[in-house]
């Protein structure tokens, strides 16, 4: 039997229950298939004696969604056969719960490879392939004069937003000439200028929908479209609509060849941000869009995930 453990953040508030329709999928899926699940806190990771181990709890039926999670059990993570980080925590110790999973070595499968997470999670690699992924003009710094100059020097529109955010949050659509330029770029950039800040073209096409697409080991899996409706942003949690849509033979191709280099540098369950032909970010955490596809199509993908990504 297969043990496999997932990297979680903790239950909000504790004890209260599991809330993930992601992960408790692939958790049910899994343990249908005769493996062992576990799910474990990302911050409660602790080293000991070359020993990494993490507060969780042993999945042993089907799970559903708030349910009460009980008290936590105490697992070594050196154990186990692969691992599956869906959250890394706390920002302010993230480095050091990084480090810890290095030091489990290479005998243990993750879905995702921290070098995956580590590069692939900030908005800055898909910057270093432009001949295979054609990604909107980037710019990046700590500096809010350097970046508000490229904005002002412009006839565009931009994004302004954090490299490594989620959710929509603090995601800002920039004029050229706009007075509140400087305040929201001295904002992401921090009183001590000490954060760095991503200025993203902004593609006009996005008016008309984005597509998210699920890759899993490097094939297609499903897709849904999301438009914004309050503001810019076409992120659910901030009120953007979704619908079911298909992908176009060249929208597919290139995922396709995108997902195929993914997993050759160990990311097999990837999120993939489309306007095509451009792609607008990779998300190789927890892709949303699982709960959201069944939601619109009826359809639970995550058997057909679990299949891709060759858990025998």
């Amino acid at each position: 039997m297969q043990r496999v453990a997932f990297l979680i953040p903790e239950p909000v508030p504790a004890g209260s229950g599991f809330n993930d329709g992601n992960y408790l999928r692939f958790a049910n899926e899994l343990t249908a298939r005769g493996c062992e699940v576990s799910l474990c806190t990302t911050d409660t990771l602790a080293l000991s004696r070359s020993r990494v181990s993490a507060d969780g709890w042993r999945v042993s039926g089907e799970l559903s969604e708030f349910e009460n999670s009980g008290e936590p059990t105490r697992f070594l993570l050196n154990e186990f056969a692969t691992i599956w980080v869906f959250s890394l925590g706390k920002r302010a110790s993230f480095l050091d719960k990084f480090q810890m999973l290095y030091a489990l070595g290479s005998n243990i499968r993750f879905i995702n490879s921290l070098d995956t997470i580590m590069h692939l999670k900030s908005k800055y690699f898909i910057t270093s392939l432009p001949e295979m992924i054609r990604h909107p003009e980037t710019h990046a710094a700590t500096n809010p004069s350097t970046l508000l100059a490229i904005v002002n020097e412009s006839d565009q529109s931009w994004v302004a937003k954090p490299p490594a955010g989620s959710l929509g949050r603090d995601v800002f659509l920039l004029q050229p000439g706009d007075t509140n330029n400087s305040a929201i770029l001295e904002h992401l950039c921090g009183p001590d200028q000490d954060q760095y800040t991503l200025l993203q073209e902004h593609i006009g096409a996005i008016r008309h929908g984005e597509k998210r697409v699920l890759l899993a080991g490097g094939k297609v899996i499903g897709q849904y479209k999301r438009t914004a409706v309050n503001d810019h942003r076409t992120n659910l949690l901030q009120g953007a609509n979704s619908e079911a849509c298909e992908l176009t033979e060249d929208e597919r191709n290139c995922c396709n060849e995108i997902g195929a280099f993914l997993t050759t540098m160990g990311a097999n369950y990837v999120g993939l941000d489309m306007v095509y032909p451009w792609i607008i970010e990779f998300n190789v955490m927890n892709p949303g869009g699982l709960v959201t596809i069944e939601q619109l199509t009826g359809e639970n993908l995550a058997p057909q995930i679990i299949s891709q990504l060759d858990f025998t």
